[in-house]
């Protein structure tokens, strides 16, 4: 069985890598997340800030299966609970955390665990599903293990669709799409601005127009007002094009003395693009950064996290 690590706001784990995601809302701050194989439902994961010091939770776990009671009532089935078992035995998993683990057994079993972690003061319920006569401990254990709740590093996880990209952590959600053949994922950190895409069947987007074309179409708007210079490579098999360049403005047509002491006080935003197709997996992608400052090393690095195949 071949793994993979998923990253979401801060929340990272690993699962088996033909696990697809299913179901995904909310930011760092709270949020919910699901995936499923061929077969079922695999794991769900929810995570939301508490402001108590110590929460109950025990408490958070009676009000979570309520909900799942609710559901089989509906499907006239029994529920059978368990808490307080003893699913991972790793120290450091403990460590600055309260742990309560669970199993329950309905229609199928679910193996899962609740913490509180005091240094990012997340709640955190993690359920691994499998079918009634399934043998599921060894994966549940695995991915139970691997969850960790807050990054520790400079940057960031976000997963999606076999995507994954590291931002800097001081930039927050702003919005995201998850689209078939289409993702989009944007970050905000004051008047700085991040955007990652991927585009699908670039065979076809790229038929009878190249990269910069089909760049310089599709963003005309985006790129409106900025001056930039343009380089492109190719290896490994992908087609690359790099944009950096700076807003214009009525200042460039003053003379050159005064103009740079303008621009110093007023430093204009800087605006920098990497792009490459991906001849491998057939797609686009697309990552973007504009800041008064360190805009084309923010994209350099956010574009050299993502692996494309």
């Amino acid at each position: 069985m071949k793994w993979t690590t998923l990253g979401w706001g801060g929340i990272t784990l690993e699962l088996p890598e033909d696990w697809e995601l299913s179901g995904l809302s909310g930011d760092e701050k709270s949020g919910y997340l699901r995936l499923e194989d061929a077969d079922m439902p695999r794991l769900e994961l929810k995570w939301s800030e508490s402001k108590q010091k110590k929460p109950d939770l025990q408490k958070v776990l009676d009000d979570y299966f309520k909900l799942v009671r609710k559901n089989y009532k509906r499907k006239n089935t029994n529920l059978h609970v368990q808490r307080n078992v003893n699913l991972i035995r790793d120290a450091e998993f403990f460590e600055n955390r309260e742990v309560v683990f669970f199993n329950w057994k309905g229609d199928f079993r679910a193996s899962g665990v609740i913490f509180h972690c005091q240094t990012c003061k997340r709640i955190t319920i993690a359920q691994v599903m499998g079918h009634l006569k399934e043998n599921i401990k060894e994966t549940t254990s695995r991915i139970l293990s691997s969850v960790r709740d807050h990054s520790v590093g400079q940057a960031t996880l976000w997963s999606a669709y076999q995507l994954n990209a590291e931002v800097p952590r001081r930039y927050r959600l702003d919005k995201h799409k998850l689209l078939s053949g289409y993702l989009l994922f944007s970050f905000v950190d004051g008047s700085r601005k991040v955007s990652i895409e991927r585009y699908g069947v670039a065979d076809v987007t790229l038929k009878e127009q190249n990269l910069e074309e089909w760049f310089r179409g599709r963003y005309a708007k985006a790129i409106r007002g900025y001056g930039f210079s343009i380089e492109s490579s190719n290896g490994d098999a992908d087609e690359r094009l790099t944009l950096i360049g700076e807003e214009t403005r009525i200042i460039d047509r003053v003379p050159l003395a005064p103009a740079l002491v303008i621009d110093k006080i007023m430093r204009r935003k800087t605006f920098a693009v990497y792009l490459w197709h991906c001849h491998h997996s057939n797609r686009i992608y697309v990552v973007q950064a504009i800041a008064k400052q360190d805009a084309a090393r923010t994209a350099e690095e956010i574009a050299a996290s993502i692996r494309c195949h």
